[in-house]
């Protein structure tokens, strides 16, 4: 098993998956995370557990890749890739005046265009593929999987997180080119539209449903039907295991509200993706403390948001009754959630009167626990954001739009809508019951049901053998 980044814990070592594998398996863990605690804790699941490090690559094979990866979102020409164009050409005409990512415009962007639409075609990209393959093993910088896979005799390489993870790239090539076969989890509902292609020669996929099997033989037609398997995904299982849901008086001492009183959970999106979003919680915050019943606000702030935009919040409302910004429970280290931040993030989820985001997994997660949702698709009151960085265009990206048109989720497309559907989720709740339930049933089917992570062991086993 790699696991090439913090979250892979949570889908593959947290869940039932390792557990289920170390019952019928051998198992080795190639991990960029390997500390103490980690060994601690999974030590007797596993024969070893490998540290694994990304190993610097040469130029070609970086450019190589990097050519392949945007001729394929020119090809794609998904929503997400046309707005990584819309991206680039303000940033170009701007000279970066005004860049919530912090980067440049690629250089000479004209003739990189024309390269990206020059080898936007199913036989250039097959062709671009196979020579980034050949390119990344034939300059690989170390031969140390070589001599690993050759002693260990594995029967399966598993990749927890097909994109994400530079340090597993190398692993997964050497791995297919001694014969070894490999298999790799579509790590979310988005990644096949956003994520560009995937390079890995990868013999087994899973993905999270029927939905995201047919787009991915759709981009990837070469591939064997039977050998993409929907399973749910692993994340989603804690919120359907009781065990993991606090009581609302132990969630209250942790976190601070009143658990007398309702709250409304505000999970904040990526600081570069979403700019100017203290605007919209400092609307939220408002609008909440106009409330007749005054709802108390949790503030569950991005996990891997290095911006420092709501230190101040953190500050200014330490002693507040109605406003929380919890403490996130992930290790800044290796970017990974502790294992407690399960226990807190799903009763945070179930307890909560209604939720708000931008366009995030976390409305699919409040659809579990049937709670009311809103979506942003407005900028923040008193920004003033280029068009490019709009946040409506979150609603509209291929894999959310599905979900804004359900009728399971609210969009507000204005601060006096906003101020509406807050007032809708806090005294209707049950309104939109219906369609969460049915937005779930159409997008997973069966497969929504607290057992991914053994269904995961269960398929990977079978491909073992």
């Amino acid at each position: 098993m790699i696991i090439p980044r913090g979250e892979a814990v949570r889908n593959f070592l947290y869940s039932a998956t390792l557990r289920t594998l170390s019952q019928h398996a051998r198992v080795t863990l190639l991990s960029v995370i390997h500390d103490e605690a980690f060994h601690a804790r999974f030590d007797p699941y596993v024969e070893r557990i490998i540290p694994l490090q990304e190993h610097p690559e040469a130029r070609l094979v970086r450019s190589i890749r990097n050519l392949t990866q945007e001729a394929h979102f020119r090809w794609l020409w998904s929503e997400v890739a046309r707005n990584r164009w819309e991206v680039w050409d303000h940033l170009n005409t701007s000279n970066g005046a005004w860049d919530p990512y912090d980067r440049a415009a690629p250089t000479a962007l004209p003739l990189r265009k024309m390269a990206y639409s020059a080898f936007a075609n199913r036989p250039a990209l097959r062709t671009l593929t196979a020579l980034e393959n050949n390119l990344t093993l034939a300059m690989r910088p170390t031969r140390s999987f070589d001599a690993l896979f050759a002693e260990l005799k594995p029967d399966l390489v598993f990749n927890g997180s097909h994109i994400h993870g530079p340090a597993g790239i190398l692993p997964v090539r050497v791995a297919h080119r001694m014969g070894i076969p490999t298999a790799g989890f579509v790590f979310s509902w988005d990644n096949l539209t956003s994520r560009s292609r995937i390079l890995e020669p990868y013999d087994y996929y899973l993905v999270w449903h029927n939905r995201m099997k047919q787009q991915l033989l759709t981009i990837y037609p070469q591939l064997d039907p039977d050998r993409v398997v929907p399973v749910g995904t692993p994340q989603f299982d804690f919120h359907f295991q009781p065990e993991f849901i606090l009581s609302r008086e132990e969630l209250a001492r942790r976190i601070g509200f009143d658990p007398a009183r309702p709250y409304v959970l505000y999970t904040t999106g990526i600081a570069g993706h979403f700019p100017g979003e203290t605007g919209h919680v400092d609307f939220v915050i408002e609008r909440l403390a106009a409330c007749e019943n005054r709802p108390q606000l949790v503030v569950r702030v991005y996990a891997k948001d290095s911006s420092g935009r709501f230190d101040p919040y953190r500050e200014r409302y330490a002693s507040s009754d109605h406003v929380f910004f919890p403490r996130m429970k992930w290790d800044d280290e290796w970017l990974m959630p502790e294992y407690d931040d399960l226990y807190e993030f799903t009763s945070m989820v179930h307890h909560a009167a209604l939720g708000i985001n931008a366009a995030s997994t976390v409305s699919l997660e409040l659809c579990i626990h049937d709670r009311p949702v809103i979506n942003l698709g407005f900028d923040p009151p008193g920004s003033t954001i280029p068009h490019a960085f709009r946040w409506r265009r979150h609603i509209d990206f291929d894999h959310y739009r599905p979900v804004a048109e359900s009728g399971a989720v609210m969009v507000a497309s204005s601060e006096e809508e906003l101020s509406a559907m807050i007032e809708r989720g806090l005294n209707h709740p049950q309104a939109g019951s219906a369609a969460r339930r049915r937005l779930l049933d159409t997008m997973f089917g069966g497969l929504l049901d607290g057992h991914a992570g053994e269904r995961a062991a269960d398929q990977l086993l079978a491909w073992s053998k």
